[in-house]
């Protein structure tokens, strides 16, 4: 055992690379007989569930200090793995969240052909989510960050079709200009400090002048199209009502969060490396942070305004999930905005961020797989034309009133948990900081009030009310799918119940390790009681304004009205402007195109100039 162990301390990465590889060699060598297709689908479940248990098996080491493993003469300065526990609660959590969405495909896929590049790029997805999360230096980042995009790209428009592809075309477009964004970050700070590793580059943070602020919106842009953040979020109820709801599930339950992962990491590195180090310019930094917090805290409340407020006027069940997904990470960011704007003193924002990140990915998870399973048995997406299946469909009504009850934060689910303690991150940021933060305090009960009348009204209109006669042979399935939702529903309840178990065990001592101040942890996050009437009562006000909210909504059909198009963000400018972008693009390839193709004696000739300029220097260096 301890010789196993010595070798996961001094080769993890490469055994998790390798494994994740081979299979992706194998997958096309299962052919198309059946035999073979179930040998496929379960290879891809034991690589993720292996994986994802050598992982696991390496917290003893995490917890003490980081796991560091660098590869020299690659990429010039070498790659750099670094594992510590926030990166480590991330990995896990992204095994677990490919694993049950690879039970949940099973029934979705079978028999919609094109099985085996399915599978390849699912595999391809997860090993570069899995890179990313333990990339130690941003060019390692960069690259498995966008082999995920373009990997995910494939999931997303697997059901190939005129619509699916242009609306894949919108999603790719985006995940080009965020990864350009985030290369433009890196080569910024990169020509400053001669280094690509993300500590070495927060010790100088401090010192770079005004271009730090270019850096980090650079960075932020970059990320937050990935997390969806408002007014970046278009590509997200564009491609996900195209797509298969699996894949909508591992979007939005796990490659969402790489955005908002991506900026949580930025600045607590920063922070990381700013305390005890007298040698830095720590006020610089600080400061730095908390004006950049300030700025992603009201960004992360914009995305929760815009995206809720898109929610509740869907009739698309699948399209009003996609703006939850973009209201929640808003939650997710104010929360990130909040751990800079108070720096040292910023774990309760850490925390928040941290912990709603991994229970929106799982009951948002769990809602998509709810509305994949009525979709195909109705084959309606159009919640106001179902009604009534709680009677055929008893068991997925129950599962869909677990993540709603998770989504809307209810004690003792698990939802109540992460939302209080951003709750408790946003008060903080006004009783140490600004005065507006009042309002962002108004706005978070605001929002969490509309994300209770959203769902009061998908739960109502989908699985009780008057019975769709239409509907009434449907019922419930029970197979691999349902084993998926099961594990997730478990979630749901366990952590509800036992919130305390996660922040325990990885997110308070991970703030620990990142060097969030230690006194701060112990008053406020240290054996907190999430379980308080303080707590309850709070619940119960945004239920009952979530009621009020429904009943106005319903009683005079405010659900069905749509904004004129001037004022509708998608189809008044998001749609217009991205078609103009594309008309543009196309313009200027063709052009460029058209010079390229008059002109090739003069660029062979210029290529034979330089090959011959480097081979005089090769034989006289």
């Amino acid at each position: 055992m301890d010789v196993i162990q010595l070798i996961l301390e001094y080769s993890l990465p490469i055994i998790i690379l390798l494994i994740s590889l081979l299979e992706i060699l194998v997958i096309p060598l299962l052919g198309k007989i059946s035999t073979r297709r179930k040998l496929r689908r379960f290879s891809v479940s034991v690589v993720i569930l292996l994986t994802t248990l050598l992982l696991v098996s390496v917290y003893p080491e995490v917890i003490q200090s980081p796991m560091e493993w660098r590869i020299a003469n690659v990429f010039g300065n070498g790659i750099v793995f670094r594992i510590d526990l926030l990166s480590l609660l991330f990995m896990i959590f992204a095994g677990v969240i490919f694993l049950v969405v690879n039970l949940y495909t099973v029934d979705e896929i079978k028999g919609r052909g094109r099985e085996k590049s399915f599978y390849l790029f699912f595999m391809l997805t997860y090993i570069s989510t899995i890179g990313t999360l333990m990339a130690g230096d941003l060019i390692s980042f960069l690259m498995f960050f966008e082999i995920m995009t373009f990997a995910s790209y494939v999931l997303m428009v697997h059901q190939r079709g005129q619509k699916v592809l242009e609306a894949g075309k919108v999603y790719i477009y985006f995940g080009i200009i965020g990864g350009l964004s985030i290369l433009a970050g890196i080569l910024v700070l990169s020509s400053l400090t001669q280094n690509y590793e993300w500590v070495t580059i927060a010790e100088k943070y401090g010192e770079f002048g005004g271009i730090k602020y270019v850096s980090a919106a650079l960075f932020i842009l970059g990320f937050g199209i990935k997390a969806g953040m408002a007014p970046l979020h278009h590509w997200v109820p564009v491609i996900y009502p195209k797509s298969h709801l699996s894949v909508n599930a591992l979007s939005s339950g796990i490659l969402m969060k790489i955005g908002g992962y991506g900026i949580l990491r930025l600045f607590v590195s920063v922070i990381e490396s700013a305390q005890f180090r007298p040698d830095l310019n720590v006020q610089a930094m600080m400061i730095t942070l908390e004006e950049i917090g300030f700025v992603v805290i009201w960004l992360g409340v914009f995305t929760m305004v815009v995206g809720v407020i898109s929610a509740l006027e869907q009739e698309n069940m699948v399209r009003m999930l996609a703006y939850h997904s973009v209201s929640q990470m808003g939650y997710v960011i104010m929360a990130i905005g909040v751990a800079a704007y108070l720096g040292f003193d910023g774990s309760m924002g850490f925390a928040g961020a941290t912990y709603h990140m991994i229970n929106h990915g799982i009951f948002k998870s769990l809602l998509f797989m709810v509305a994949g399973t009525v979709y195909f048995k109705t084959k309606e997406k159009n919640m106001y034309r179902i009604g009534g299946l709680s009677r055929q469909m008893p068991f997925t009504a129950l599962i869909g009133i677990i993540a709603a009850f998770g989504i809307t934060g209810m004690p003792f689910f698990n939802g109540f948990a992460s939302k209080s303690l951003i709750h408790h991150a946003v008060a903080e940021a006004h009783l140490y900081g600004h005065s507006s933060f009042v309002w962002a305090e108004y706005i978070f009960i605001f929002v969490s009030a509309c994300t209770a009348a959203s769902f009061i009204k998908l739960i109502s209109q989908v699985f009780f009310g008057e019975k769709n006669e239409k509907f009434k042979d449907v019922k419930d399935d029970y197979n691999l799918a349902t084993l998926g939702m099961v594990i997730l529903a478990i979630a749901v309840i366990l952590i509800g119940v036992f919130p305390n178990a996660l922040l325990d065990h990885f997110i308070i001592p991970a703030a620990t390790s990142l060097n969030f101040d230690l006194s701060f942890i112990e008053q406020y996050l240290m054996n907190i009681n999430l379980f308080n009437m303080s707590e309850f009562t709070n619940m119960i006000v945004i239920y009952i304004l979530g009621m009020i909210i429904y009943t106005v909504g319903v009683r005079f059909k405010l659900f069905h009205f749509h904004l004129p198009k001037r004022l509708d963000l998608e189809s008044g400018y998001y749609t217009p402007m991205f078609d103009r972008f594309i008309l543009k693009t196309r313009t200027i390839l063709n052009k460029m195109e058209e010079v390229i193709s008059n002109s090739d004696v003069f660029i062979y000739g210029v290529m034979l100039l330089v090959m011959i300029l480097l081979s005089l220097n090769f034989f006289t260096g």
